[in-house]
């Protein structure tokens, strides 16, 4: 695989030897001399007369340097016309470091007002015309948040996205719903899932590379009427940057305390009718440690120290490779791998164990690893005088999921209560140490789609419209599994080929969605419908519609959406078959009831206002939303056993003004319903009722920056089993204040810069679901150098 990446980036970067005329080249050079040295009346005719001759990434430098030789002359005008023929071409240009602040300003408020998503309506639209609310992250943003992965990115700046600690994989919740995994939000990459077929999880971990990030898109709240399973409360779409953004080389590499190390590497190009972009990051821990007493556990036998923070023997790792034909066809592939180390042990029991004492699965000890391969390729192709587009793709996806758990480091009694085995082997599990439960599994999954529009009305602007369709099948697969049962810490039992026979299986998912979007003068109605057939292993079928309807009213400078919309998750194939194995496994005396889909039901008001003041964006939104039938983890087995009912408030604001940018994310949640096995408990469920994150950028010179990010987030409640003597506890996790900081500094070619989470070492805890609140790490820090040929 590494010859591979090798030789197409060789192959690349022959392209772009030849990618300008040589006299082209020495017209913009000498163009740019002269600019250099005063001559700007000569540097912008020589310009002016060659404009024609110049294409691609260097048609965008010469509108930029038109752009400063206007500014110069003082005709402010001229400069902004230049900049908006810039972002036509390039929404996402980067000013170079030495130009001039006002240029950069320019650029900056040329972005935010042009700027679009695609992800709500599977096309581009403008943020007033979204039918629900969204939120916009530029990478930028990413880097004045001082995060580390996708996770900490969407903590800080969508609204009612909460960091929760489930104690095994990187998980977050939205609008207080969270399951042990993040499966309940779908994450894309340009537009691919990558949420797994067999678990419905998709981590937002160190496995997703932020350098080759160029925007990701939110939409909050259901969207099932568009993307079916598993956008139950939101869809993340990262949007990668194109070759020509990067235009080069881009290497970058930090070092940190808790034995942090880093690496990106990002190689992109466009030459004629091409774009390349190649991109390649590695991130490894040691994670911190912690001393825990015996009483702050589930089995409160003993105490111990737990590893916060790691992520295993193995660096977790994404690479990947985007390609472009003028911009019809295109082919992606990205491959990542990500391992976790859980602090405790599983579920319940919550105590520290001794991991290295533990044996080895090809390399691994007990955590949350997944490796997986994504691949998409695409055709796009415009009829009709662009009243008709239609696009084709084919996917596959594969996925190699681990969850290496250990249940106890001590011995246990009651063990066939506890894993739901034979009762007979009690004996063994009361006289040794080290039980553990490793699970793996190798999924496959091949899909095909084709969807298109169809515009109408395009000569009357206040009655245009836009039909969307489009339909998707997909054939999964889980052709490899195990699933063993150990003792002593190295000794395995209960692993039989019957048992690798159970877990394997396929399922079959068909689909078809319609959406319209016409406009009534100010006014837009935007509905669609999707459907969703699934067939199950057992024959089972799941058939299930997910509506959307919104109205909007859009004027100049701010836009008000009304909108409802019902998503709906499959119950994951994982836990359905685990349920099904242990029920067999422990004699019938595990058996659960079938598991349905999940649901949620939403509705949302959503008041946005743009350039109130100059350079103010505020968005406020308020919703209702219903979930039901939502699956919890009993021990081992998996149930419909959750209802939450929940009303919020979202204001989100940002401002951008000279050398200042600041972003701010607020939320109120309030509980109206909440049961859990028939338990009412009324309270958000390890999610604070009110968060606050403002992000703060400022340019202190040409060259440095600095930047920050505080959160604020009031108490909340944390539940917890006391399996000793079977009871409910609720224990109380305080209101904190973090704040992290990080400045760069750009020296031609050269960036240096430091990032710090929890500047003041603030020492505070998380819960999740099925364990107790979890120590978070104190001061972390990194300092990295970078360099762009």
């Amino acid at each position: 695989m590494k010859h591979f990446f090798a030789f197409l980036a060789m192959c690349c970067w022959s392209l772009t030897v030849v990618a300008q005329n040589d006299e082209d080249m020495r017209i913009y050079n000498q163009a740019e001399a002269d600019y250099s040295i005063g001559r700007v009346e000569q540097a912008e005719q020589q310009l002016k007369a060659h404009l024609g001759n110049f294409y691609g990434d260097m048609r965008q430098n010469v509108y930029r340097l038109l752009s400063l030789c206007a500014l110069e002359q003082g005709n402010d005008e001229e400069a902004r016309r230049y900049v908006q023929l810039i972002v036509g071409e390039n929404p996402f240009f980067r000013a170079d470091g030495n130009d001039p602040q006002r240029f950069k300003q320019m650029l900056a408020d040329e972005n935010h007002t042009t700027a679009t998503i695609s992800t709500a309506s599977s096309k581009d639209e403008a943020l007033s015309e979204v039918p629900v609310p969204v939120t916009l992250i530029t990478a930028d943003m990413i880097r004045d948040c001082c995060a580390r992965n996708l996770k900490e990115v969407l903590a800080a700046y969508v609204p009612s996205m909460n960091n929760v600690d489930c104690n095994d994989d990187i998980n977050i919740a939205m609008r207080g719903i969270f399951s042990n995994g993040q499966e309940m939000i779908l994450i894309l990459l340009n537009g691919h899932r990558l949420n797994s077929y067999c678990s419905n999880i998709a981590s937002p971990d160190f496995s997703i590379s932020l350098e080759k990030v160029k925007q990701i898109e939110v939409l909050r709240g259901p969207a099932s009427s568009l993307y079916g399973g598993v956008a139950l409360t939101a869809v993340v779409n990262i949007i990668t940057k194109q070759g020509g953004d990067v235009d080069g080389l881009e290497a970058k590499a930090g070092i940190g305390n808790f034995g942090q190390l880093r690496g990106d590497m990002l190689f992109g190009k466009h030459y004629a009718d091409i774009d390349f972009l190649l991109w390649g990051s590695l991130y490894k821990s040691d994670g911190q440690h912690f001393q825990v007493a015996a009483e702050n556990t589930g089995l409160k036998k003993y105490g111990g120290e737990i590893t916060v923070g790691g992520v295993g023997e193995k660096p977790s790792y994404d690479l990947g490779l985007s390609l472009a034909w003028k911009n019809r066809l295109k082919f992606l592939y990205d491959t990542h791998f990500s391992q976790v180390i859980s602090p405790f042990t599983a579920s319940y029991g919550f105590s520290p164990y001794e991991r290295s004492a533990y044996m080895t699965f090809n390399g691994i000890r007990p955590s949350y690893a997944t490796r997986s391969h994504h691949l998409d390729l695409s055709y796009a192709r415009s009829l009709v005088d662009d009243v008709l587009n239609l696009q084709a793709s084919i996917t596959y996806d594969n996925n190699d999921m681990t969850h290496y758990q250990v249940v106890s480091d001590s011995s246990l009694t009651n063990a066939s209560n506890l894993l739901g085995i034979p009762s007979m082997l009690d004996t063994f599990f009361s006289m040794y140490k080290g039980i553990f439960r490793y699970i793996n599994g190798q999924e496959s999954n091949i899909g095909a789609q084709v969807k298109g529009d169809v515009s109408y009305n395009n000569r009357n602007e206040d009655l245009e419209g836009l039909l969307t369709f489009g339909a998707q099948f997909n054939h999964f697969e889980l052709d490899d599994v195990r699933y063993v049962l150990g003792l002593d810490y190295n000794n395995t039992i209960l692993e039989t080929n019957d048992i690798a026979q159970m877990g394997k299986g396929s399922e079959n998912n068909v689909s078809a969605f319609l959406q319209l979007k016409q406009r009534f003068y100010d006014f837009i109605l935007n509905a669609g419908i999707r459907y969703d057939h699934r067939r199950h292993y057992d024959h089972h079928s799941v058939n299930e519609l997910s509506p959307r309807l919104a109205l909007i009213y859009v004027r100049p400078k701010w836009n008000v959406k009304l909108s409802y919309s019902k998503s709906f998750v499959d119950a994951p194939y994982f836990y359905r078959k685990t349920n099904t194995y242990l029920g067999q496994l422990s004699g019938g005396g595990m058996v659960a009831s079938p598991l349905e889909s999940e649901y949620m039901h939403s509705l949302q008001l959503t008041l946005a206002g743009t350039r109130w003041m100059e350079g103010l964006d505020v968005e406020l939104n308020g919703f209702y939303n219903r979930a039901t039938d939502l699956i919890y983890t009993s021990l081992l087995t998996h149930e419909n056993a959750g209802t939450i009912k929940t009303v919020g408030a979202e204001l989100t604001g940002s401002y951008r003004r000279g050398p200042l940018m600041a972003n701010l994310s607020c939320a109120w949640q309030h509980v109206l319903k909440s049961e859990i096995y028939n338990r009412h408990i009324n309270k958000a469920y390890n999610i604070p009722n009110l968060t606050l994150n403002a992000v703060l950028g400022w340019n202190v010179t040409n060259r440095l920056r600095l930047h920050g990010h505080v959160l604020v987030e009031s108490k909340q409640t944390n539940y917890m089993v006391d399996l000793l003597n079977q009871q409910l506890l609720e224990n109380t996790i305080h209101p904190r204040a973090i704040v992290d900081m990080g400045a760069r500094y750009q020296w031609g070619r050269v960036e240096f810069g430091m990032n710090c989470r929890n500047l003041l070492n603030k020492q505070y805890m998380r819960g999740g679901i099925g364990s107790g609140a979890i120590p978070q790490q104190g001061r972390s820090w990194m300092v990295y150098a970078a360099v762009k040929i």
